[in-house]
Parts: C-alpha cells; structure tokens; sequence
C-alpha cells in the first residue's frame, strides 16, 4: 500500500494576531475598560472564562513568535528578557484556575506578555527589516534543497510573491508592513520545507517496504502530511506548521523502525552463518577467510551502534555471505581430509589383509 502526501494548492494569508497594549506603570490616567472581563467574577472557572483564557494565551504565543522573527533578543535583549521571564513564569502554571477570578487574572497576565511582545516588535522591525531578504533568501535556499520546487512548485511560486512584496514594502519605507509579510513568506518556506522533507522520508519508507514493517506510524504520518497541506490551503499556518511537523516525525520514526528490524534481521542472518562456521572449525581451517567475515562483522556492529543503519545492513549482508564462504571451504577441506583419511584406512586395510595372506602362504609352506 503506497500513501502519497496530496500536492494540495496552498492559498491565503497569514493573519498575524494582534494584543491589546497595557498601560505603562508612569501612566496615571484610569485604565481602559476591558469588555471582555465581567463584571461578576465570583464562582468556579466556567467554560466562556476558560476560552478566554485559551486565547490570550494563544495571541501571547503569536506575539512572541513575531518578536522572535524580527531577532528582538538580539536589538533589545534586556526587554526580551523581562518579557520571557514573565513568558516563562506564566507558560509554568499548569494547573487550571479554579475560578474566574483566577482566570481573568491569568487572561490579564498573557495580554501583558502579549503586549510586551508586541512593543519589542514594533521597535525592532525597522532594524531588522534591512536583513530580511537574506533571512528570506536562506529560507527559500533551504526549501528548494529539501525538494519544495519539483514538489510543490506553485506554493513556492506563491511564497516567493509574498517576499516579493515585504521588499516592495521596505523599499516603500513601510518597514512594519515588509517585516508582516516577510515573515508570512519565511513561514511558507519553512512549511515547504518540512513537507518536502516528510515527503522525501515518505519515498525512502516506500522504496524499502517499510509500511509493512510499521503500518501505524506510516498512516499517521500521511493523515498528518495531508492535514499539512490543507491547513497550508486554508492559510492556517500554525496549524500547518504542526502537522508538517508531526508528518516529518512520524516519517522519520517509520524509517528509523524499518531500518532497525531490517538490521537485526540482516544481523540474525550472518550470526547463524558465523556460528556455524565456528562449528565447523572454519577460524582454524581457513584462518584467513574467517577472519575477513569477522572484520566486516565487526564493522556491520560499528556501523549499527552510530544509527548508520544503511551501512550497517549491508555490512552484516556481506559478512554473513563471508562467512557462509568460510564454512563451504572449511567443509570442503574436511571433505578432502575425511576422504584421505577413508583411502589411508582403506590401503591400510588392504595392507593388512595382504600381511595377514602372506603369512598364511608362509605358514601353509611350512
């Protein structure tokens, strides 16, 4: 059975999620109302406190990979700081809040975190938007290696538009605009990537057989290439992202354990042989030939002990043929000494049995 990831066409934008902005502690004036928190926090956490919650946290999480594109550690890396301690601290809590109040406290926190985010961005997109295009242009030298354009070559098409147009945009003066779409376009590439990268494992698991070997990691691995794809068409690129990400894991995995049993079965093999030419007396019958198969043994066991399983299985393959070798010759010259051992016992026979008539005549004559 032969799955293919489906070369699905790869539309829309990424839409970047935005956080509301706290007010500075110099900031004296009464703080915006947040419609979003009720006024009634009394009671257990419910469902509609817990959701809030799910989605600060997630524009928080978006924020921050926004920053981290534009090497906000890099331009401001004592912000970064405090904003990942507070990442950090936060990203820690993973019991669920009890109440609303603590889950609108929690909501309140991930929006600050967001919004620290968010300003470590706007201040670091004008630096970084004058390295973008070699970021940009490594990205996509990345893709194209790992297969993307004889893959998916109108996806690429469509990334390269988009970076494309972060360099209209920077060239514009629109620093921020460039960054958005720059990074919308770095994202693509990293995903076409990752899916050509599963797809190549996908034809390495097939070439090999190796679905038979582990069927349930190969059919999770293409649902997950699938769903890559079509998120890609949907243009849900975190989700994307993810599911590539599983495909390539999955695949890897797939290989990993096909290449393992083949191994060990391949291993299994040339052991048999290497026993049985070591009964048969071959490391001492024909030294020379026994320990030929022994070094490349050896060698199999080096190569499978630094998961050079490629080596390693044709390496256990020869040996084992070495030493099926070692044991025809060594069983050849027990052959040929066994037979002169019968001729000896024969002619000595013959030779008794004429004593033993020369001595009857001798006898007789007397």
């Amino acid at each position: 059975m032969k799955l293919k990831i489906r070369h699905l066409f790869l539309v829309g934008l990424f839409v970047p999620l935005l956080v509301l902005s706290c007010k500075t502690t110099g900031d004296t004036s009464a703080p915006p109302v947040d419609d979003s928190v009720p006024q009634d926090l009394s009671g257990p956490a419910d469902e509609v406190s817990l959701e809030a919650l799910a989605q600060a946290r997630a524009k928080a999480e978006e924020s921050r990979s926004w920053a981290e594109y534009a090497q906000g550690e890099t331009y401001f890396p004592q912000e970064w700081g405090f904003a990942e301690d507070r990442y950090a601290t936060a990203r820690g809590r993973t019991d669920a809040p009890e109440t609303k109040a603590e889950a609108y406290s929690r909501v309140a926190e991930w929006k600050g975190i967001g919004a620290a985010y968010d300003d470590i961005f706007n201040k670091s997109a004008e630096q970084f938007a004058g390295d973008q295009e070699r970021i940009l242009a490594e990205a996509r030298e990345a893709a194209i290696k790992a297969g993307a354009e004889e893959l998916v070559p109108d996806r690429l098409a469509q990334a390269d538009e988009i970076a494309a147009s972060a360099r209209g945009k920077y060239e514009a003066g629109d620093l921020t605009g460039s960054v958005r779409d720059g990074k919308d376009a770095w994202d693509r590439y990293q995903i076409l990537e990752t899916i050509a990268m599963a797809h190549a494992k996908q034809e390495e698991a097939d070439a090999n057989d190796f679905f038979s070997r582990d069927p349930d990691n190969y059919m999770l691995a293409a649902d997950a290439g699938n769903s890559a794809v079509e998120y890609y068409d949907a243009g849900d690129l975190g989700n994307a992202r993810n599911s590539a990400d599983e495909a390539l894991a999955r695949f890897n995995q797939v290989v990993r354990n096909g290449w393992v049993s083949m191994v060990e079965e391949k291993a299994s093999v040339a052991k048999e042989w290497r026993d049985a030419s070591l009964s048969a007396k071959a490391d001492v019958a024909v030294r020379a030939d026994y320990d030929a198969a022994e070094q490349v043994y050896r060698q199999a066991h080096v190569a499978l002990r630094a998961d050079e399983y490629t080596s390693a299985a044709e390496l256990f393959e020869q040996s084992g043929q070495l030493f099926m070798a070692a044991l025809d010759s060594a069983l050849g010259k027990r052959e040929v000494a066994e037979k002169a051992i019968r001729e000896a016992e024969q002619k000595l026979e013959e030779s008794e049995a004429k004593a033993q008539s020369a001595e009857a005549i001798i006898g007789g004559g007397e």
